[in-house]
């Protein structure tokens, strides 16, 4: 399992700015240790993870989670899924669909390419706090993580 005390450190990729800051002001509210960085691209989150373009002096340390969405334009959430799952280096990390879409073959093609779980977004805020804060206890307290 994950070191609660050490908190989570979760990627988010997601195209639209006020969804970046909804989920910045959801995770900030809750009360569990965690770094949230973000992604506004496939490619941004590819350079994140590999260290590469404005994140070459970053840390070279995989985020404990990925939530993804995945309708975003040039290289989709699926299309960076299957990059991810790929890859040797980057298939461990447990990849979260968290999508406006609640479509079943969303649902289904997220977990053909390789999801770990796929999540709809609530349409208020305290849903997305309530979903993020059972999100993050159940990845905290009942799933082991990759180290």
């Amino acid at each position: 399992m994950s070191n609660y005390y050490n908190g989570l450190n979760i990627l988010l990729v997601d195209d639209s700015e006020d969804d970046i800051m909804i989920a910045r002001k959801a995770f900030a509210q809750l009360s569990f240790p965690h770094k949230l960085e973000t992604a506004m691209s496939a490619q941004s989150a590819l350079d994140y993870l590999h260290c590469r373009g404005k994140y070459a002096d970053r840390k070279p340390v995989l985020p404990d989670l990925l939530l993804l969405d995945i309708n975003m334009p040039i290289i989709n959430g699926f299309a960076l899924l299957k990059i991810l799952k790929a890859d040797q280096l980057l298939r461990k990390i447990p990849v979260i669909i968290l999508t406006s879409s609640s479509a079943r073959e969303d649902v289904s093609r997220s977990y053909e390419c390789g999801a770990a779980s796929y999540l709809t977004k609530p349409g208020s805020f305290e849903g997305l706090k309530n979903l993020i804060g059972d999100f993050t206890r159940y990845w905290l307290t009942v799933s082991a993580l990759p180290q």
